[in-house]
C-alpha cells in the first residue's frame, strides 16, 4: 500500500523509548523557552531589583503596568498557540489507502506497468504535454 501524504508521521511505529525521548526533548525545549522568559517575569518583583542592582536601571524604565502587559502577551500568545494546535481543522485526517487498481485507474496505466516500475531500481516515467503520466518503463539495467 502506498501513501502519498507529504507529512511523515511515524509516531505509532515508534517504540516506547523513542516516544519517551521525543516527549522529553519537547518538554526540555518548552522548559528552555520558559527559562528564556524568566528574566522578564522575575524583574517585575521588587526582590529582583534588590537581588540584582544592575537590573534597577532597567526596572525603573518599565512601569509595572507595561511589564504586566508584556507578561500577559507572552502568556496569552502561548495559550493561543496551544489552542490553535488543538483546532479540529488542523488535525491530519488519515488518508484512505489506495490499491494498485486505484493507481492504475487514476494514471490510466496497466497494473503490470505499475508493478514493473515499482520493482525496478531505475525506471523512466513518460509524460504528455500536460504533465500527465502516459507510460512507466523500467530500465534494462535493473
Amino acid at each position: 500500500m502506498m501513501n502519498n501524504s507529504l507529512i511523515i508521521n511515524i509516531r505509532k511505529q515508534m517504540d516506547w523509548q523513542q516516544r519517551f525521548f521525543s516527549d522529553s526533548a519537547t518538554a526540555l525545549a518548552w522548559a528552555m523557552w520558559l527559562y528564556l522568559w524568566r528574566p522578564m517575569i522575575v524583574i517585575t518583583g521588587a526582590h529582583a531589583v534588590n537581588a540584582h542592582p544592575a537590573l534597577f536601571h532597567f526596572a525603573t524604565k518599565i512601569s509595572p503596568a507595561m511589564m504586566g502587559s508584556i507578561i500577559a502577551v507572552v502568556i496569552f500568545g502561548a495559550v493561543g498557540l496551544l489552542l490553535w494546535a488543538r483546532l479540529p481543522s488542523n488535525r491530519i485526517k488519515p488518508m484512505a489507502h489506495k490499491t494498485l487498481t486505484d493507481y492504475a485507474r487514476h494514471f490510466q496505466l496497466s497494473k503490470q506497468e505499475i508493478i514493473a516500475g515499482r520493482e525496478a531500481q531505475i525506471c523512466t516515467v513518460y509524460h504528455d504535454a500536460h504533465g500527465r503520466i502516459v507510460a512507466v518503463r523500467p530500465d534494462e539495467q535493473s
